[in-house]
């Protein structure tokens, strides 16, 4: 099955039979792209907008390229929604100056690249590599590594068991982590609701925040961030702590050594001027 049906001016649909999970190549500047993973052995595209027949859709192979209209004059609007849906596990690589990009259901690899306007991942059965100047960032879960670098989006993931970020004044959200997560950042701050492994925090005025860690490694290193470390009940604690100018408090009752095989997590931390607070989960 290929082809595509033109009911009207404003819109149009492309369908191919992909009985293997295809790449999906979308290049567009604008507009929203939707793309749905679902349990079907065939790929549609459905454009809408006053300039839908102008996209180009093709089938190369094991890819569906999407790419979309070139603008009219210096910052014209191309005017095109863009809704895909393929198999599960699909691959998604897209480039796109402003679009919303979301993806509902389960994925494979996704590659994006945008300098503004909001990402949204739903579920990445394999890895992600995010690169944006300002747009916002949402990844649900991903199952291997996860690589983010912007200028200044926020970035929240829902759970992550591999994840580094590279981010300028960007906050980040991380709600589940079971893993690694490695987050450079200028000025942005650093939230984890529930941690298990190791987590690298390097920051020049951010702030940490682990809500509940349950064993690993806490490493930070700032100028000017705050500190904020909440521990699970019966983990035990040992620290490495130097604030120049800020203040170290800590609420944890007293544990000696752990016993062998004993969950415990050691916390590394160095700010010039920024508070270090400690205590129960």
């Amino acid at each position: 099955m290929s082809g595509r049906v033109a009911d009207e001016a404003t819109a149009a649909e492309h369908g191919f039979d992909t009985p293997k999970p295809p790449t999906l190549v979308v290049a567009v500047r604008d507009g929203r792209v939707v793309v749905t993973a679902a349990d079907v052995t065939t790929t549609t595209v459905h454009l809408s907008g006053p300039r839908a027949d102008e996209v180009r859709v093709e089938q190369r192979g094991d890819r569906i390229v999407v790419i979309g209209p070139k603008p009219r004059g210096l910052a014209g609007a191309t005017d095109v929604d863009y809704e895909i849906r393929a198999p599960l596990d699909s691959e998604l690589v897209a480039h796109s100056a402003s679009a919303t990009i979301a993806s509902v259901g389960r994925l494979g690899a996704a590659r994006v690249k945008a300098s503004s306007g909001e990402i949204v991942l739903d579920d990445l059965s394999g890895a992600g590599v995010v690169s944006t100047g300002s747009a916002s960032i949402t990844v649900g879960e991903v199952a291997a590594g996860l690589r983010v670098r912007t200028g200044s989006g926020r970035v929240t993931v829902g759970a992550a068991t591999q994840a580094a970020v590279s981010t300028g004044s960007g906050d980040v959200r991380v709600g589940r982590l079971v893993g690694r997560l490695v987050v450079k950042s200028g000025s942005g701050d650093l939230e984890v609701d529930d941690a298990e492994g190791e987590i690298a925090f390097t920051t020049g005025s951010g702030d940490i925040v682990v809500r509940r860690s349950r064993g690993g490694r806490i490493t930070s290193k700032g100028a000017s961030g705050d500190v904020r470390i909440g521990v699970a009940d019966g983990v035990a604690v040992w620290t490495d702590i130097a604030a120049h100018i800020g203040r170290i408090s800590s609420t944890l009752p007293r544990m000696g050594e752990p016993e062998r095989g004993a969950p415990y997590v050691e916390i590394r931390a160095i700010t010039a001027t920024g508070h270090v607070v400690l205590g129960p989960a």
